[in-house]
């Protein structure tokens, strides 16, 4: 029941995924698909009922869950593991995405063109924003901004998951995190977008899916620190506090974390002091 309502409602769909995940490492993979599987019959006679689109909710549960039955039963040997696959899972998204659909930018831009105009019509923008708005551009990074935020659910999902499983089994999980690193196969990878961006070669916004996964190692690089230097317990309250007043600040903060655990991923970061 918690895990099929919660599915379809925007932000709490985070703590259904965070189920299946903790189900299929605690219980096992078996055990989460069938959890799963009654979950998504509950889920029909709910979307029908409600009047929605039953087919297209139905295949949108199947797949995401998979997913993080996936993710959860990777994540009972090795949280690094399971995160390596999420990345990998986007990028191989991405490229599903860009073989389906034809012209992937003309796609973005006819959605974003309707979704500005929507919001021009609501009055929650103006005629002027929308013509200064460079839409073609914005329509280029989408392919690679969809993946990424699909990416940086995921694996909040996955964290807040096995967190749970932790707390139940009394494992150290905690020590999981501050050791997650995402390896030098991801990190060639991301290292070869990277330089043919430079070199005016597009990767259709591959990069923000390796930044968005470097983000977290970068948060686990910080997190070991806190630990070795005896921060506040709340500390990771204030990070989060700070973009929330200070927008301009978010985006500085997730490229600096990405930045961050790219460099310690090639020259550890996380290392004693003397």
């Amino acid at each position: 029941m918690f895990i099929a309502g919660l599915f379809p409602l925007p932000g709490l769909g985070l703590l259904s995924a965070a189920t299946v995940v903790m189900t299929a490492q605690l219980s096992g993979p078996r055990e989460a698909l069938t959890d799963c599987s009654l979950a998504l019959l509950l889920l029909c006679g709910i979307a029908w009922f409600a009047g929605m689109d039953v087919p297209l909710l139905a295949v949108s549960a199947t797949l995401s869950w998979l997913v993080w039955v996936a993710l959860g039963a990777l994540g009972r040997g090795s949280l690094a593991l399971a995160m390596q696959a999420a990345v990998l899972l986007a990028l191989l998204g991405l490229v599903l995405l860009l073989v389906l659909v034809d012209d992937p930018v003309a796609y973005w831009l006819t959605m974003l063109e309707s979704i500005y105009q929507d919001l021009v019509e609501q009055g929650m923008l103006k005629e002027a924003d929308m013509v200064a708005a460079d839409l073609q551009t914005q329509a280029t990074l989408m392919s690679g901004l969809v993946m990424a935020g699909t990416l940086i659910g995921s694996t909040l999902s996955l964290l807040l998951g096995s967190a749970w499983a932790s707390a139940v089994r009394e494992g150290n999980y905690a020590a999981q995190f501050r050791a997650l690193r995402l390896g030098y196969v991801i990190g060639g990878l991301a290292a070869v977008a990277g330089l043919a961006e430079l070199f005016g070669l597009g990767t259709s916004g591959a990069l923000m899916i390796f930044g968005a996964g470097f983000m977290f190692q970068g948060l686990a690089v910080v997190a070991w620190w806190a630990n070795q230097l005896a921060w506040p317990k709340g500390w990771w309250i204030g990070l989060c506090i700070l973009p929330v007043l200070f927008m301009q600040l978010l985006l500085t903060g997730l490229l600096l974390f990405a930045a961050i655990g790219f460099i310690d991923n090639w020259y550890s970061l996380r290392r004693k002091l003397a």
